[in-house]
C-alpha cells in the first residue's frame, strides 16, 4: 500500500496562507480608509457650493450684513481649508494602499512559490504510487502466468514450453 502523501513545509505554506491573508484585510482596510476620506471631501465640497449658492442667492434678494458677510466668509474659507487637508489625507491613504498592495503581492508570489513546490511534490508522489501499483499488478500477472495449470500435472507453462515444479 502507498504512503499517504505529507507534504514536509506544509507548516511554512500555512503561514505564507495566513500573511496573505492578513495582507489583504490590510488592503481592505486601506481602501475602505482612502473611501471614507473620498466621501468627507464630496461632502465638504457639496458643503461648500451650497453655502456659496445660498449666500448668492441672499445677496441678491437683500442687503447683506457685514458680520454676516464676514462669518461666512471664514466659514467657507474653513470648509476650503478642510477640503484641502482632506486631499492631503486622501494623499496619504493613497500611499499607503500602494504599500499594502505592494507586500500583498510579495505575499501572494510566496504563497504561489510554495503551492507550485507542493504541486511538484504532489505530482511526484503520484507517480511513485502509480509505479508501486504497476509493480504489484505485474508481480500478480506473474504470479499467474507461472502458477500451475488444473491439467493434473505439476507442470509450468514458461513461454510456450513446459517446465516440471
Amino acid at each position: 500500500m502507498a504512503k499517504r502523501f505529507r507534504f514536509s513545509l506544509e507548516v511554512v505554506r500555512k503561514l505564507r496562507q495566513q500573511s496573505q491573508d492578513v495582507q489583504r484585510r490590510r488592503v481592505a482596510d486601506s481602501i475602505r480608509a482612502a473611501r471614507r476620506v473620498e466621501v468627507r471631501i464630496d461632502q465638504l465640497t457639496q458643503t461648500l457650493r451650497n453655502t456659496v449658492d445660498q449666500k448668492r442667492d441672499e445677496q441678491r434678494l437683500n442687503q447683506p450684513d457685514v458680520a454676516e458677510l464676514r462669518t461666512n466668509q471664514f466659514y467657507q474659507s474653513w470648509l476650503h481649508r478642510k477640503i484641502v487637508e482632506s486631499y492631503d489625507e486622501l494623499s496619504e491613504r493613497n500611499r499607503e494602499l500602494k504599500v499594502e498592495r505592494t507586500k500583498l503581492g510579495e505575499a501572494s508570489a510566496e504563497l504561489k512559490a510554495i503551492e507550485k513546490l507542493r504541486e511538484k511534490r504532489w505530482q511526484r508522489h503520484q507517480q511513485a504510487v502509480r509505479r508501486e501499483e504497476q509493480a504489484a499488478t505485474d508481480e500478480v500477472a506473474v504470479r499467474m502466468f507461472l502458477r500451475p495449470r488444473g491439467n493434473g500435472a505439476d507442470s509450468v507453462t514458461v513461454c510456450g514450453a513446459e517446465a516440471w515444479a
